[in-house]
């Protein structure tokens, strides 16, 4: 039987790492409640734009109605751009902003004013990157290539300080709160094979990150094993990060 004490929030539930966190969790007995922009039907998905305000407030509600506790949230959801920093737009600035750092922000604070406070527990996991720590390689990166941007870096740089900001602020209600910075996770639908491997062997493994890499660790940070780690901003890179 599920535990019901273990409900999950996912936010950005139909990335590449969401739909592989979704088979591990539900794997390991958690209950799933799904937000993303798509429009399914699905008892525990909701769809949700992440870049309207009003959608966010009404999609809080009616979890807040349904759910009797909440057990963890799990930032995933993100906005990305990849042409060049000369032709940005306000508009990719301010969705950039809208979704990668204030719907954190308002959901986590929902989630805490909502049921962590009151529970005395919980977990939050945010996802961050590399690229809020470091400028990319711009060799790694030919025409046609999905290009890193300023604008990106800045957002998840934010995140890695809400992470910080957070675990101290909530620490008297019994809340971990940690991020995790990955290096680039394989994606043959969207990567090129010469990118893939330009990019590889610029890393001390030799290959990119695999989804389910991700999802384990998150999977360990839900535990109460990792329940002394808190405010902390994990790299999971196969060390290229030590050679910057």
């Amino acid at each position: 039987m599920k535990n019901l004490n273990k409900n999950i929030l996912i936010t950005g539930s139909e990335g590449q790492i969401g739909k592989n966190l979704i088979n591990l969790l539900s794997e390991n007995n958690y209950n799933l409640i799904l937000l993303d922009k798509n429009k399914k039907v699905k008892d525990n998905y909701y769809s949700l734009d992440f870049n309207n305000n009003q959608n966010l407030k009404i999609v809080t509600k009616k979890i807040k109605k349904r759910y009797q506790n909440i057990y963890g949230l799990i930032n995933l959801a993100a906005y990305q751009v990849f042409s060049d920093f000369e032709n940005r737009t306000l508009g990719e600035i301010d969705k950039s902003l809208n979704v990668n750092i204030k719907a954190n922000i308002f959901l986590s604070q929902f989630i805490f004013k909502s049921f962590f406070k009151k529970q005395g527990y919980g977990k939050i996991i945010n996802i961050s990157s590399i690229f809020g720590m470091y400028s990319p390689d711009f060799n790694n990166y030919k025409k046609g290539d999905r290009k890193s941007s300023e604008i990106y870096g800045a957002t998840k740089a934010s995140i890695i300080q809400l992470t910080k900001y957070f675990s101290n602020y909530m620490s008297n209600s019994h809340v971990n709160v940690n991020c995790i910075s990955p290096a680039g996770v394989e994606n043959k639908n969207t990567q090129t094979k010469s990118f893939i491997k330009r990019y590889s062997q610029k890393i001390p493994s030799k290959r990119m990150a695999k989804a389910d890499e991700i999802s384990n660790l998150i999977l360990f940070l839900l535990s109460d094993k990792s329940n002394y780690i808190n405010g902390e901003n994990i790299v999971i890179d196969g060390g290229y990060s030590s050679k910057l």
